[in-house]
């Protein structure tokens, strides 16, 4: 059988609908920059997002251009993705390892230099793909342009499955669909939020994995949520809408300019030569990413091409299934545009027991995500 049709099966079977009881599954969509893509093209790939040139940086950053110069660059070049990861490493090597800094550099001008970095990479996300902000008069995340038939269709498979699981009787039934991405981008919110009626917001019924003092400059209207209600939306490499503040954090989906982002930016982890996950914002996520994990059933990996580059979100993904004992009772759908076999390969790497017997059962998909969701409808509607 298909993937989609093996997917298909496996949520008529463990839906709660049509029985008086049914059994908990977790489903996990671990969603890359391909899921993005896939919602719209234009949304930008890493290299993409971290690659500026003279003209894009140098009209927005006051400091930039100060410190390539102190590190003996050429301050008049383009900034190439290695160039962008080059740096981060040596401000995150400068603040880890204070005896190796140059003699005129320090926290404060470690602290300005990232955040001018951050700044540009949120203005180039705002520059090149819709940012999805929240509307006051709505009191939700808003969607302002017009649907494509592909948006359409996205938001209709993550709003079915949405449906497929109870609560009413204080006890989790059925399957229950949570969102882990590698994304800055607010389109999961948005699908989410597509998802709920009109006067309702999908912040009543998702976890974050930290619990913001605000949201949007308001109160918080969720601090602690029921877990017969709830679903999990762990952004692992941070998001353009959470900052941290005096209070712990807040979420805001507001629209900001350049000199906002400067001030206070973004809890984002830029790349690196070398990542450093030690930010309070991943310290207090990645505990709750890996509990959710080792708790679903079937992890459907959308767009990510687990690259080497990514080690530690590599062992973060192996926690899924650890053991051959946990693989056998669990399976993995990859949706990718790269061959079947480099998909069995990536998955392989990170959980080598996918090619034994009763090891974790790996089931590819070779083509967009649109084309999976069709092919899934057409099972559904049967």
């Amino acid at each position: 059988m298909t993937s989609p049709n093996v997917f298909s099966n496996l949520i008529n079977a463990f839906s709660y609908k049509g029985k008086e009881r049914a059994p908990l599954c977790n489903i996990c969509f671990f969603l890359g920059a391909g899921f993005s893509k896939s919602w719209d093209n234009r949304f930008p790939t890493g290299n993409e997002l971290f690659s500026f040139s003279l003209n894009e940086w140098d009209k927005s950053s006051k400091h930039l251009a100060a410190y390539l110069r102190t590190h003996g660059y050429n301050e008049f070049d383009d900034i190439t993705p290695e160039r962008f990861k080059e740096l981060i490493y040596q401000l995150g090597m400068y603040k880890k390892y204070p005896e190796i800094r140059p003699r005129y550099i320090d926290d404060g001008n470690i602290r300005i230099v990232e955040a001018e970095l951050r700044a540009l990479v949120y203005e180039k996300f705002k520059n090149t793909a819709p940012l999805y902000y929240f509307s006051k008069e709505q009191q939700k995340i808003s969607i302002e342009h017009e649907l494509s038939d592909d948006q359409k269709l996205i938001i209709d498979f993550f709003s079915r499955l949405m449906r497929e699981g109870d609560g009413s009787q204080g006890v989790t039934e059925g399957i229950r669909t949570h969102i882990l991405t590698t994304n800055y981008d607010n389109v999961p919110e948005a699908i989410l939020e597509a998802s709920c009626g009109s006067d309702d917001s999908f912040l009543l019924y998702t976890y974050r994995g930290i619990t913001p003092s605000k949201v949007c400059g308001g109160e918080n209207p969720q601090v602690v949520h029921d877990n017969w209600l709830v679903n999990n939306l762990f952004k692992i490499n941070g998001g353009f809408e959470v900052f941290e503040n005096s209070d712990g954090f807040e979420f805001d989906y507001t629209e900001k300019n350049i000199s906002d982002i400067r001030s206070n930016p973004p809890q984002i982890m830029l790349p690196s030569n070398e990542q450093d996950y030690t930010q309070n914002y991943f310290k207090a996520l990645f505990p709750k990413a890996i509990r959710l994990l080792q708790e679903t059933k079937i992890l459907v990996v959308v767009g990510y091409s687990l690259p080497d580059e990514d080690a530690l979100l590599r062992f973060l993904t192996k926690q899924f299934a650890e053991d051959r004992a946990d693989g056998d009772k669990k399976l993995i759908f990859y949706i990718d545009l790269s061959s079947e076999g480099e998909q069995k390969s990536r998955i392989n790497s990170v959980f080598p027991h996918s090619d034994e017997r009763r090891g974790l059962n790996c089931i590819p998909f070779s083509g967009s995500f649109i084309d999976w969701i069709k092919s899934f409808n057409e099972f559904q509607n049967k």
